[in-house]
């Protein structure tokens, strides 16, 4: 046994706002569908963009971007909803492309640069890999995407509920 074949890791699915690249663990991962625009909601959280109805489940669609603060969510022709679980149950993520899955060696993860966030967006990081020369930033979910801000939006479609 080689010892390439000992390297162990962490599944991410990658993605793209603007010109940076993101990861989510896998583990949180429920789908990744084609953008559609969401159904808005009344006096729901300001990065929510609405709802879409997912298989019979409605999910709230966030826009991740205004949620890092990184500006606000213009669809594209390459626009994904990354499907996830978080704390507060199934939620959409809005995001530029969503490229691929790979697996990240232990030892590329590297912790967030303490100079260069806050400690509320340390929280958020998970750590920063760089992969062939591109540094991608991984998102710990539930601190970047509190459920507090997602849960009462979604649920399942139901009919006589109030």
């Amino acid at each position: 046994m080689s010892a390439s074949n000992d390297v162990r890791g962490s599944a991410f699915v990658l993605f793209r706002l603007g010109d940076e690249e993101y990861g989510v663990s896998i583990e949180r991962v429920r789908s990744i569908i084609r953008y559609e625009e969401p159904t808005p909601v009344p006096r729901a959280p300001e990065a929510v963009k609405g709802v879409v109805n997912l298989r019979g489940k409605v999910v709230p669609v966030l826009d991740l971007m205004h949620r890092l603060r990184l500006g606000t969510f213009v669809p594209g022709p390459t626009a994904r909803i990354v499907v996830a679980e978080g704390a507060g149950g199934m939620l959409g993520l809005a995001v530029d492309a969503a490229s691929e899955v790979i697996t990240i060696p232990d030892d590329a993860l590297k912790p967030a640069p303490e100079g260069a966030v806050t400690q509320e967006s340390a929280a958020m990081l998970a750590g920063v890999a760089e992969l062939d020369g591109r540094l991608v930033i991984l998102l710990e979910l539930d601190a970047a995407v509190p459920g507090s801000e997602y849960a009462h939006v979604g649920g399942d479609v139901g009919i006589g509920e109030d």
